[in-house]
């Protein structure tokens, strides 16, 4: 139905019958008659969608007006009635243009053609400093193709593409409307089961998109509307972020291990360059949501100083505080930090490490919330701030990563015994010479420089060298482990093909160095 609304019903018929899988340059491929046709019929299709007249009728409406005017309140009016006759089908049409990128839903090609799935569409974008030659001869050489089996290809994903992001953008208007829009409680769960069950099969490009371009549906969400509106959306989102920035790092450490030959390396300077846009604006996010400084004005329905739900640490307007007392977007936005602090990108780990850095504090008391974190914070991401200061990548960053350590020995440490076990399970490290630096981090609290020296003396023997350095010692072989996820607490719905598929951090070099047979 999806692809008959958009005039592709024919394509897999006709990638099948040409044997497309077999053509290796498509831009010096000919379309033929009929796949010209299929072009037309896709143009025509898109141009009859009400898609594009609703974005300029909404946009007219809410852009650049001021929330307290009345000209506000009367667009709020106008499109509150149309809201709920628009999103069932919008919804619809975002969710099928992402399961679009899914070979699974491709089931008209045989299982030897799977493949060209992803081949028809990936995106062309020029990048600077990556892309061979200028921006005006990319795009010169992408109208050339137009009548080629690649204009065809370009074709499909542009009809898919603007389903896509107009979807978005009319997502972003409606929330402009405020509480017209985010009111529905019949609203989070649809839309977030839209936005992300099938966003696993976008491309790394396409999800760095989606999470563009969703950030002001999550950041105009009114103080009134948060407890019903944002844990299905932000839940939904860090899953989802997690999995696939995970999935594409450990591609790219595959591709990085047995890579060969200038255009395997140009393509790998492509896909990283994206996969690192990618972690940062996810991580950006994250420092957006999580920033004490950035309030949201006060709603009305909360000045009276109740507590909504009975929520601990909650700071009325306060998105940050909202998040930290609900377990539902806590557990996947800390399991990506953590995975983060691992991502092979010095600027979104600086961020990450002094994020958790400054969660650390908050869940040291004794509530059932504060001890299911601290226990986490005190293994998976101790562990992970080990990993990454033992890694050559990482060194840069020693010193954020030793801080991070310090604030969670010494926060933790008289209230848990995990710290000091985790440290204890490391290798050529004597318990004498934790305890003592334990001690002294307790006398340095209130000097952050001689805490990080002090952490920074305790792993030497596992620090991570420079690049230069390398050379003038010798380095066993990299082994991965996996590391242990407290289900109890960080459980994530990754499953795939009926098995929970579980994120794994590269020891590079220390394997069985947190004690593990």
């Amino acid at each position: 139905m999806f692809c008959e609304l958009l005039g592709c019903g024919g394509i897999q018929q006709y990638v099948s019958k040409r044997a497309l899988h077999e053509i290796s340059d498509w831009s010096a491929t000919p379309l033929d008659d009929e796949g010209k046709a299929l072009q037309m019929r896709m143009q025509h299709a898109l141009e009859k969608l009400p898609l594009r007249a609703t974005k300029a009728f909404l946009s007219v409406s809410v852009e650049k007006l001021e929330t307290n005017l009345t000209a506000h309140e009367m667009a709020g009016r106008l499109w509150e009635k149309m809201i709920p006759m628009i999103l069932p089908n919008l919804l619809h049409m975002i969710r099928q243009a992402h399961a679009f990128h899914d070979a699974v839903n491709w089931k008209g090609l045989p299982p030897e053609m799977s493949g060209i799935v992803r081949r028809i569409l990936t995106d062309r974008f020029w990048q600077v400093g990556i892309s061979v030659g200028s921006r005006d001869e990319f795009y010169a050489k992408v109208g050339e193709t137009k009548n080629t089996v690649e204009g065809l290809a370009s074709s499909i994903r542009a009809t898919v593409r603007a389903v896509r992001e107009t979807g978005y953008k009319l997502l972003c208007y409606m929330g402009l409307l405020g509480e017209h829009f985010y009111s529905y409680k019949e609203l989070p769960q649809p839309l977030s089961a839209a936005l992300f069950t099938e966003a696993h099969a976008l491309s790394t490009h396409q999800m760095a998109m989606l999470v563009e371009t969703i950030r002001p549906v999550i950041e105009n969400c009114p103080v009134a509307s948060r407890s019903h509106f944002l844990p299905p959306i932000l839940a939904g989102l860090f899953e989802q972020l997690d999995r696939k920035a995970s999935d594409e790092w450990d591609k790219i450490e595959q591709k990085n291990r047995f890579s060969a030959g200038r255009a395997s390396l140009d393509e790998e300077m492509r896909d990283e360059s994206v996969l690192r846009q990618l972690t940062y604006t996810s991580v950006m996010l994250v420092v957006g949501l999580l920033d004490p400084s950035k309030p949201n004005p006060l709603d009305a329905k909360l000045t009276n100083g109740a507590t909504p739900n009975g929520l601990q640490h909650v700071e009325h307007g306060n998105v940050r505080s909202f998040i930290l007392a609900t377990p539902e977007i806590l557990k996947p936005l800390i399991l990506f930090c953590t995975h983060a602090i691992r991502m092979r990108d010095t600027r979104s780990c600086s961020f990450i490490t002094r994020v958790l850095g400054s969660l650390v504090p908050k869940f040291e008391t004794a509530g059932e919330i504060d001890t299911e974190v601290r226990e986490f914070l005190s293994t998976e991401v101790l562990k992970a701030c080990i990993t990454s200061l033992h890694d050559s990548y990482f060194v840069d960053l020693q010193k954020d990563l030793a801080q991070l350590i310090a604030s969670i020995m010494i926060i933790y440490t008289p209230r848990t015994k995990t710290p000091r076990q985790i440290l204890l399970s490391l290798p050529s490290i004597p318990a004498e010479k934790i305890d003592q630096a334990i001690q002294q981090l307790y006398k340095a609290h209130q000097n952050t420089r001689q805490q990080r020296a002090i952490v920074l003396d305790l792993l030497e023997s596992l620090r991570g060298v420079s690049i230069s350095e390398q050379g003038r010692i010798s380095k066993s072989d990299p082994r991965k482990i996996r590391s242990t996820i407290q289900q109890s607490y960080m459980s994530v719905d990754m499953q795939e093909d009926g098995k929970v598929k579980e994120k794994s951090p590269d020891l590079g070099g220390i394997a069985d160095m947190f004690g593990r047979p």
